[in-house]
């Protein structure tokens, strides 16, 4: 049982267990798991039967597998033969090799060895050749150097009568330059007094370049400064050059010109300072420019940003730096402008791209640029705009102030003329820089968004404004105002493209702008609704008559009605005064837009009334006439003629109910003919006033046709 719990070393996969009896009590494939166990095993089969029958079963399934394993080797009894055959002193084979391999290995160890320590003293001998060279250059390099030295020592110390002799600087330059190669190789070889010589030799030269530097400057002929310049590059000191030329030309020239003194002292101010400035670029400076610009005869050199301009910002820093205060923003701007002009003509000066560039990358050109500043002039003219707006949007007295004469061309609220002369101050010249644009930019939104605003507190009236009149023609004024704005979104984009920054998208602006103009058109929206519920509460009122004309007519013997009553006139009076006096001004559109929005809300208003009344009198008529009737039928006996005279006398002339019926009819259709004639709109566009006028007319025929 134990041998059958061991799983063949192949895979269940590769082949299967022979079948057994169909009565076993268990499963063969169990034993092809890999976690087969014999506890498993039992435990699963318990129920199946006893453990006799279980060890029975076993019995008989283990002859089977022996029966197929003996089927099995009879099947393959010739290979196993073979095998046996062919394994036959393969034992003697191996160990006759065995011993010659182990020789070749010894062998090979032995060789490497060898090759080895051949290799190390190959390299020891190359790193010894190696450095057995670098001695040998050193000493060449020794050998020149001191010859170098005792040439140098002749031509620098020796006395000679002609101390800027330009060919003997030249060969100095050159013997120096070999000096300096050979001393980077042999220094460790060369003493210290050696040392100290070859720096005063080099010191010693600098120091007579620089006289002759200082005599060719002043020489007509730029030849002079042509051969000291390409000495200095020679030697690899441009910036030597460049900071004599700073020291000993510019710094004097400059400390006299830029001052405290100087600049209260000039008729021109600022600009007579820079004009001084630039013309000693132009004096003193101009041979130099022309050797060393980029297309010259030298290279290497810059002495506009590297001697003039590093000498000039650092005088103007620390000799004239109250032009940099911005306490005064007409000062500070004058100032600034100046001085940008002063740099645009010192760019102009350098003309060419790649050296302009490196002029503004110059550290101290932003060092310069960032000692004005900026922020601060513009956070005063913030206020100086912002505090003049603010003030004429927070008086409160002068919320409702309108002007005289109320113009459709032109602003009649001071609010928005106070806006628009802020926003025109933002752009305007002796306010606005260049390199503020963005900040001026979100400014105007500001004062166009303030403006908004107070549009907003505007619409609420005021406690002390008692007067209607005076209410409706403050709120036209601000409807034109809110017009006429919306109109000038497109000029104030004009303006702000025409300061605007190379960078900045004409289609950008008109976008960001264009928001504050639909601010002001939702304004202009809901003061136009407010004006209209502004003329409805002043016209609602009249309608209150309608319901005192039954009054007009019972038991009055008044005529029959001819004309409309005065309510309707009053009812009217409202818009027909708003038209008359703003038509010209709102514009055609606008006007009817009004009209419209106050017929359809009167017109409403008038249908209810009107039907109230109508079924009020329909009611009094039927009221009337069943008691009419009551009467009739008891004194039908009595007096037959009479009544029949009576009824007569009825169907001839229009009664009471009649005549209301007529009056507001009346009154209806002088209603309509104001709006077709007068308001000039049609009937079909005013809510309820089709079926206002079917209901007078419904009321009318339904009373005739009844007494027919």
């Amino acid at each position: 049982m134990e041998r059958m719990s061991s799983p063949p070393t192949g895979s269940g996969e590769l082949f299967s267990l022979p079948a057994g009896p169909a009565t076993l009590c268990f499963d063969k494939n169990e034993f092809m798991k890999k976690t087969f166990s014999v506890d498993e095993f039992l435990h699963e089969n318990r129920n199946a039967g006893s453990l006799e029958i279980i060890r029975d079963d076993l019995g008989v399934y283990l002859k089977v597998l022996r029966s197929a394993m003996i089927e099995l080797i009879n099947q393959d009894y010739a290979d196993f033969v073979d095998l046996s055959a062919n394994l036959i002193g393969l034992d003697q084979q191996i160990d006759a090799i065995e011993g010659p391999l182990k020789k070749l290995r010894d062998e090979v160890e032995q060789v490497k060895t060898a090759l080895e320590g051949s290799m190390g003293e190959i390299a020891t001998c190359l790193e010894q050749k190696k450095l057995l060279r670098s001695y040998k250059k050193s000493l060449q390099s020794l050998g020149r150097a001191q010859a170098s030295l005792s040439k140098l020592q002749g031509m620098l110390l020796g006395e000679r009568k002609d101390q800027f002799d330009a060919t003997l600087l030249e060969r100095a330059a050159l013997e120096s330059i070999q000096l300096q190669f050979n001393i980077k190789f042999c220094r460790s070889f060369l003493d210290d007094g050696k040392q100290r010589l070859a720096q005063e030799l080099w010191s010693e030269l600098l120091a007579r370049l620089r006289g002759y530097f200082m005599r060719a400057l002043g020489e007509p002929d730029a030849k002079e400064l042509e051969r000291c310049l390409r000495i200095y590059c020679t030697l690899d000191e441009c910036c030597t050059a460049e900071e004599v030329f700073r020291s000993e030309v510019v710094a004097p020239f400059m400390n006299r010109v830029i001052s405290e003194s100087s600049l209260q002292n000039s008729p021109q101010g600022l600009t007579g300072i820079y004009n001084q400035i630039l013309d000693f670029v132009s004096m003193r400076m101009k041979q130099l420019c022309q050797l060393t610009k980029r297309n010259g005869k030298v290279k290497g050199y810059n002495f506009i940003v590297n001697s003039f301009w590093a000498e000039v910002e650092r005088r103007m820093e620390t000799n004239m730096s109250s032009i940099f205060a911005p306490g005064n923003p007409d000062a500070f701007y004058l100032k600034y402008k100046c001085t940008l002009e002063f740099l645009e003509r010192i760019e102009q000066i350098i003309d060419d791209a790649e050296d302009v560039a490196q002029f503004k990358a110059h550290a101290q050109y932003r060092s310069f640029q960032q000692r004005w500043n900026l922020p601060v002039y513009f956070q005063i003219r913030f206020q100086e705009i912002g505090a003049e707006l603010e003030a004429c949007c927070s008086d409160r007295a002068a919320c409702g102030t309108v002007a005289e004469h109320i113009s459709a061309s032109q602003f009649n609220v001071a609010q928005f003329s106070a806006a628009l002369t802020a926003i025109s101050r933002c752009w305007q010249d002796g306010v606005f820089l260049p390199q503020l644009f963005h900040r001026f930019l979100k400014l105007t939104l500001q004062i166009l968004a303030r403006l908004s605003v107070w549009c907003g507190e505007a619409f609420r009236p005021e406690v002390n404004q008692e007067v209607e009149t005076d209410r409706i023609r403050f709120l036209v004024a601000l409807y034109s105002d809110l017009r006429n704005i919306e109109l000038k979104i497109p000029s104030i984009v004009n303006l702000i493209v025409e300061r605007s920054l190379s960078g900045v998208s004409r289609v950008e602006l008109e976008a960001i702008v264009s928001e504050s103009g639909t601010a002001f058109a939702e304004r202009r929206r809901q003061l136009q609704q407010l004006i209209v519920r502004e003329l409805i509460t002043a016209s609602l009122p009249q309608l209150r008559q309608v319901s005192d004309i039954p009054r007009l007519y019972r038991k009055t013997n008044r005529d029959v009605p001819s004309r409309c009553c005065a309510y309707v006139e009053q009812l009217l009076a409202p818009i027909d005064a708003f038209r008359k006096s703003y038509d010209t001004m709102v514009g055609n559109e606008a006007m009817r837009d009004f009209q419209i929005g106050v017929f359809n809300h009167v017109t409403v208003q008038f249908y209810q009334v009107i039907d109230e009344v109508l079924t009020s009198v329909q009611k009094t008529e039927e009221s009337l006439r069943r008691l009419k009737n009551l009467r009739d039928r008891s004194g039908t006996t009595n007096a037959p003629s009479a009544g029949t005279a009576s009824s007569s006398t009825d169907r001839a002339a229009p009664s009471d109910d009649d005549k209301i019926r007529l009056q507001l009819q009346a009154d209806v259709m002088h209603f309509t003919r104001y709006v077709e004639e007068q308001a000039k709109i049609a009937r079909q566009e005013v809510d309820k006033l089709p079926q206002l006028i079917q209901l007078v007319e419904d009321a009318i025929k339904g009373r005739f046709v009844s007494e027919q």
